[in-house]
């Protein structure tokens, strides 16, 4: 595996209008602040490492992003650890850019050096708590950091890198993955799962401390009220012989397993629309115009456009199997989409058979095709499940999820004490 160093790695980038623009468009989900009876009064001074941020948007910057948003509106005092490059600083909050590396095939993705200075930030600053966010390189040096200093460190599990060795070719990198993971998060004092699923798979893996974690939705934004002709138009893209709009949303990346939507772009009946960016997408246009395919690809969007092309769809495709969680599925269902899944995944979790969407076998694409269809063409079971959908998206605010996370700060305080004891003796 090659790596190369980008240039002037330690020069903090500035805050671009881009990056404005997704924080804003982020940041409105968490809806209320929290009472301050809900809030950890312990945890005043938290340190965050996050081994992926803005301006990269996926999951794990996502998750870190609306956190680090919801302890700034609470009155916490933070900083921030994150590999270059990283706007300077949000909302007041520092953002420290850690040399890192990129993978040529995977230019998107930065791998953060093990940069030891770090640590004397990180004394300097004097954390209550430490919260570990996919911790890989970084969240070993956070890891670090908290036994050093004798805090509780809350680390997510949101990136399965044994399950993308396998995606990217290198399974005989998956056993070194799960042990370094298993190290790390083992050093920490709680581990959150997003779902039932991946935290059993954990428990297999020989993860101590686990608890469950989970992602909400902004449920004002993603509705199927935004539903609009303009949009539908926008997304159909001229197909007027097909039922229906399928959706996709999210990364072209490998992993994503796009390929499995190759029967979909290829049936007449269905108007296969895709939207988001990445290193993948030559490749994915390439596999879903084969055969006479017409999918039709937008773009990266966000905020209420993306909420627009959610609502003027009629269902949602997502063949990922490497998801820890799979947001865009929350999305989705909010605004009032059934979702066509693969069983394999942490996504599965979010997906009641039969209910809110279909899971079909994973790499099946004539499964995918076929569900596709029924849905398009039962009108009835279409809204059945589209109400179903919306029910079970309203159920997950984000403000539960982060009055949760408070719960978690507060045990990782009594625990790490009594951790950071039995250390000592």
């Amino acid at each position: 595996m090659m790596f190369s160093y980008p240039p002037c790695v330690c020069e903090r980038s500035a805050v671009r209008d881009p990056i404005a623009a997704i924080i804003a468009a982020e940041s409105s989900a968490l809806g209320q602040p929290l009472p301050s009876e809900a809030l950890c009064t312990e945890v005043q001074r938290v340190a965050l490492f996050t081994e992926a941020f803005l301006p990269k948007v996926d999951g794990v910057s996502r998750t870190a992003l609306l956190t680090i948003r919801h302890l700034q509106r609470s009155g916490r005092d933070l900083i921030v650890f994150a590999p270059y490059p990283a706007p300077a600083h949000i909302e007041g909050t520092p953002i420290y850019s850690v040399p890192s590396l990129w993978l040529p095939s995977y230019p998107e993705t930065r791998v953060a050096l093990l940069w030891l200075p770090i640590l004397q930030r990180l004394r300097a600053f004097q954390p209550d708590l430490i919260h570990l966010f996919s911790p890989f390189t970084l969240g070993f040096i956070g890891m670090l950091g908290g036994g050093t200093l004798g805090v509780p460190v809350v680390a997510n599990y949101q990136t399965d890198l044994p399950g993308y060795a396998h995606s990217y070719g290198a399974p005989h990198f998956a056993p070194l993955f799960k042990a370094i993971l298993r190290y790390i998060h083992n050093g920490c004092t709680l581990t959150l799962a997003p779902t039932p699923i991946v935290l059993a798979q954990l428990r297999a893996w020989r993860f101590k401390r686990l608890r469950l974690w989970g992602r909400g939705v902004d449920t004002t934004r993603f509705t199927p009220t935004r539903r609009s002709v303009a949009w539908r138009e926008r997304l159909c893209n001229g197909r007027e012989g097909a039922l229906g709009i399928a959706l996709y949303v999210g990364r072209m990346a490998r992993e994503k397993h796009l390929e499995t939507l190759r029967e979909v772009a290829g049936d007449p009946n269905i108007a296969l629309t895709l939207i988001g960016d990445g290193e993948h997408l030559p490749q994915v246009r390439q596999i879903l115009g084969e055969n006479g395919g017409t999918a039709h690809f937008i773009g990266h969007l966000l905020g209420n456009d993306l909420a627009d092309a959610y609502a003027a769809a009629d269902v949602f495709v997502f063949p990922a199997v490497r998801e820890t969680f799979g947001q865009v599925i929350l999305e989705a269902m909010a605004s009032g989409l059934p979702v066509i899944a693969a069983d394999q995944g942490g996504s599965a979790a979010l997906i009641r058979h039969g209910e809110t969407g279909f899971l079909v076998p994973a790499h099946d694409a004539i499964a995918f095709r076929e569900r596709t269809c029924q849905l398009l063409t039962d009108t009835a079971l279409r809204r059945r499940m589209s109400a179903a959908a919306r029910a079970y998206a309203e159920q997950h605010a984000w403000s539960a999820v982060m009055r949760d996370l408070e719960s978690y700060y507060a045990e990782a305080t009594r625990l790490g004490r009594r951790l950071h004891r039995m250390r000592q003796c």
